[in-house]
């Protein structure tokens, strides 16, 4: 932590030096912010992850590179002396100071932003399950998010609504662990969002994930220990992560909201320690993803084995305004429509089989990709890897924006997903029961009595009018 804050400082002289040495690199892309705070000489920023070490006693000013990225991205850390505002050094790097740097360091250049693009809203109904012939998913799935902005989160929560409204996962089968528990996060410039967190951007409703824990090291290991307790052979899992992510000396991590960040051979280890089981389909999206790949595969105890990945080992994700551009267009795929509830066309079912296999969701997620800088990668065990799906698809119904207040399930807030099944299993339960089908056939009788009493008395009325004839 720094020294101390002074009003002292000539911060008006650190700010020009600061642009000048930007403008001199080429950085028309970067933002820039100074805390106005003494560091110590000697002081480590990021340990474990990044290891920057002030040089000095100094004032920073923070130069992020590429704002529109995931992290690690380009950034460097511009030391200036605290009397005369001189740039004494400059330190390249792939992680800010800290993940809450925009509540300590002032924003004084801002060169690149992300903004929501506007769309018409579609709300979508799927019918109800008891309509299908088809059982309960099988599936078991683990969401993690670390150090989360507003893009992770909408991510999060776009998967756990197709897993859940789509494919029917019962929502126990679903752990998330996101940020430090709660459905906060941090917005565009690295402050945390005043609770309440608002709706989910895709139709605008509040959001229906559960957080079931913080996105750490400590907490992803232990959901993958405790899924391992429920797996059986016929069963499947799916892992998501997403946030942020890091390389030390060339392996890539991923970073938590506190506390150490998970290593490849942390995570492989977890998954090694699985017991035998059906399907394990991953998709990660933070940066130097990649990394995890071959790890993944050769540790898993899973039949069928496929990984995705937003980019290789090397390379920074990138970012959008409301969604990471790859984990977005992968969810798609699966959800064969877009957030907004829009159809999506041609969709990523290639073979025209009504299921969206892991290898198809990848494939479309690939030639659908905006960020300019991703380069998707995948691997699967053979020969079934890439087969993986999370079951037959419940077409939607697309409602347009101009009739959807026609309908009272748009009027009124949706029921939690939990109790829309337990009304099913109910329901199915009376469907078949005796007592149900003797109040069916007692309500048709009165109303067959009913009718015939309508038509008796009209017939009556029609004779009595009737002229006779002579």
């Amino acid at each position: 932590m720094p020294i101390k804050r002074s009003a002292a400082l000539p911060l008006n002289i650190i700010r020009q030096r600061a642009r000048i040495r930007v403008a001199s690199y080429g950085g028309t892309a970067t933002n820039l912010y100074v805390q106005d705070a003494i560091y110590r000489g000697g002081e480590v920023l990021q340990p474990k992850r990044a290891d920057i070490v002030v040089p000095r006693d100094s004032v920073i000013v923070f130069a992020d590179d590429e704002p529109t990225k995931n992290w690690g991205h380009r950034c460097r850390y511009l030391f200036h002396d605290p009397k005369t505002g001189e740039l004494i050094q400059e330190l390249p790097a792939l992680l800010p100071p800290t993940f809450d740097f925009g509540a300590r360091f002032e924003l004084f250049q801002q060169a690149s932003t992300v903004s929501a693009a506007s769309r018409s809203q579609y709300p979508l109904l799927y019918l109800p399950p008891w309509l299908y012939l088809e059982s309960a998913s099988s599936w078991y799935a683990i969401f993690y998010s670390g150090a989360s902005m507003n893009r992770h989160v909408n991510d999060i929560e776009f998967l756990y609504r197709i897993l859940v409204n789509l494919y029917r996962v019962p929502a126990a089968n679903i752990t998330v662990l996101s940020f430090d528990g709660t459905l906060d996060y941090n917005d565009a410039f690295w402050q945390k969002v005043p609770p309440p967190v608002g709706n989910w951007p895709g139709d605008n409703t509040p959001y229906q994930m559960k957080i079931n824990g913080s996105g750490t090291k400590e907490e992803l290991l232990a959901a993958i220990a405790a899924v391992g307790e429920k797996l059986g052979p016929h069963d499947n899992l799916f892992l998501h992560t997403n946030n942020h992510g890091n390389t030390v000396n060339g392996v890539s991590t991923l970073i938590s909201y506190s506390g150490d960040d998970t290593t490849q051979s942390d995570l492989s280890d977890a998954i090694q320690a699985l017991p035998k089981f059906a399907s394990f389909m991953v998709m990660m999206e933070q940066c130097f993803s990649g990394g995890f790949i071959q790890p993944i595969i050769n540790a898993s105890p899973a039949s069928c084995t496929s990984v995705a990945t937003a980019v290789d080992a090397n390379t920074s994700s990138n970012g959008g305004p409301e969604y990471d551009p790859f984990a977005l267009a992968w969810i798609t795929a699966m959800a064969w429509a877009n957030p907004d509830g829009s159809s999506v066309s041609p969709t990523a079912d290639t073979n025209v089989d009504d299921r969206v296999s892991a290898a198809e969701a990848f494939v479309y997620a690939k030639a659908n990709d905006t960020g300019p800088d991703d380069n998707p990668q995948y691997a699967e065990n053979a020969p079934c890897g890439g087969a993986a799906n999370f079951g037959g698809i419940r077409r939607p119904i697309f409602i347009p924006p101009l009739y959807r207040y026609l309908f009272p399930w748009q009027i009124l807030p949706d029921p939690p997903p939990e109790q829309v099944e337990k009304f099913a299993i109910q329901l199915g339960k009376q469907l078949k029961s005796k007592s149900f089908r003797q109040v069916i056939a007692a309500s048709i009788e009165d109303e067959r009595n009913s009718l015939t009493k309508i038509v008796r008395t009209a017939l009556s009325k029609g004779k009595a009018r009737r002229p006779s004839h002579r």
